[in-house]
């Protein structure tokens, strides 16, 4: 019996638009009705999770900042931040690179000190809180996670870059949006799906999970059900156990109603 279903959003349960079916907000209700949790596990804020289900805000777990701080309720389930010193370093090594901007996600806001990244980001696609400031370095916060943005391309050039210096210490996962990643080593969107099946006693075969990226394979190692979208890369197909049609023929709505009629929901 399933109990818990847990889907990344942008790629997976969004459209290219970044928009979301509503048809999610009564799924999600009939779900809480048959005993199975719904989780939104993702690279985005909370408030920025939290928008996008503003109907069911208070009905579903939020497996936020890849995993770096997960919470239920008003019940913290996983929290993970960034030490200081290196926050700072990572700061240091990617103000190197031309061709890139930054934004910090920490427990209040997320911060950029780039006018025109603060404004992308506050517009309804992302939906996010966040605070344009002088020096990232002066954020008073506990940071999760530090997003760059490589306008050229992450995996072929930031991503090769900043390897070298921190692997081994920090975990750099390819994200949404040409958005490169850096949380604790630790700190990954599985451990956050594996923190909340031990804390409501869910079970491996009992938990599904879907995805489109690099940042969603450990979630796919979690779930005893794991669905990749036809428009992840061939790779990240590879590493579920199952392939799906694409985030814009609402592809997750559809396989969790087939599943719900499967399990007699």
């Amino acid at each position: 019996m399933i109990k818990l279903i847990a889907t990344d959003m942008d790629g997976t349960l969004l459209n290219s638009d970044g928009e979301i079916n509503t048809e999610i907000y009564d799924i999600i209700r009939k779900l809480n009705n048959d005993g199975v949790m719904f989780a939104a596990a993702s690279g985005r804020q909370l408030m920025s999770l939290r928008r996008k289900f503003e109907p069911v805000a208070d009905d579903i777990i939020y497996i936020a900042e890849n995993g770096g701080y997960t919470v239920c309720g008003d019940e913290e389930i996983y929290v993970n931040a960034l030490d200081r010193s290196l926050v700072d370093e990572i700061l240091t090594e990617t103000d190197k690179i031309e061709d890139t901007s930054l934004f910090m996600c920490g427990k209040k806001y997320s911060y950029t000190n780039v006018p025109e990244l603060a404004e992308i980001m506050r517009n309804p696609v992302f939906g996010y809180e966040i605070k344009c400031v002088d020096d990232l370095r002066n954020v008073d916060d506990d940071i999760f996670k530090i997003g760059l943005f490589d306008n050229v391309d992450p995996r072929e050039r930031t991503l090769k870059i900043l390897k070298p210096k921190f692997e081994g210490r920090v975990h750099m996962t390819l994200s949404g949006y040409n958005s490169l990643d850096f949380l604790n080593i630790e700190t990954n969107k599985g451990v956050a799906l594996k923190s909340v099946m031990e804390r409501f006693g869910v079970k491996s075969e009992e938990t599904v999970a879907f995805g489109d990226n690099y940042n969603d394979i450990e979630m796919f190692e979690a779930a005893g059900e794991s669905y990749a979208m036809r428009n992840a890369d061939e790779y990240v197909r590879g590493r579920a156990k199952n392939v799906i049609g694409t985030n814009d023929e609402d592809s997750v709505v559809k396989t969790i109603k087939s599943i719900m009629e499967r399990e007699g929901l």
